[in-house]
């Protein structure tokens, strides 16, 4: 049983990331991975909260208002492909030996991988943060019903 909209959330970011990072887990790291570049097993969850009212009152309330998953692009790329005409253009190389060379404009077709759709139905997130926040803000509304009716 969650109190607030917060702890929801803190709890919906465990379980989305988790289901994350099990999804990337069996992903090899790219080849040419540079030593800080992101990784898609780097992949979080990001709650964002609203928060109305101040402590100092006593009435500080926070509601939940998105859940999002932060990773790097091409992690985004690989879960929803392309199908497209990449552009032409000139890439330098610096080893073994300096070289400047062009190519030229191609069709580049991936096909998509929806890893992150199926991390998302198994974590389950998107029953309890929708039965959990039904709960509280149902609560509060039956709180105000009934302070209501008493100053009446």
């Amino acid at each position: 049983m969650y109190n607030n909209e917060r702890e929801v959330a803190d709890k919906a970011e465990q379980m989305l990331e988790a289901s994350l990072r099990s999804k990337t887990s069996s992903f090899a790291d790219h080849v040419n991975r540079k030593e800080g570049d992101k990784s898609l097993k780097d992949a979080t969850s990001v709650a964002k909260l609203k928060k109305y009212g101040t402590a100092r009152a006593g009435n500080q309330k926070f509601f939940m208002r998105s859940l999002a998953i932060k990773m790097a692009k091409h992690g985004f790329i690989q879960n929803f492909g392309v199908d497209g005409v990449r552009d032409a253009g000139s890439r330098t190389r610096h080893r073994p030996q300096e070289t400047t060379y062009n190519f030229k404009a191609h069709v580049m077709k991936m096909a998509a991988q929806p890893f992150i759709d199926d991390a998302v139905e198994a974590s389950g997130v998107k029953e309890f943060v929708m039965n959990e926040i039904v709960r509280l803000r149902s609560e509060a509304i039956m709180v105000d019903i009934r302070r209501i009716i008493s100053n009446i």
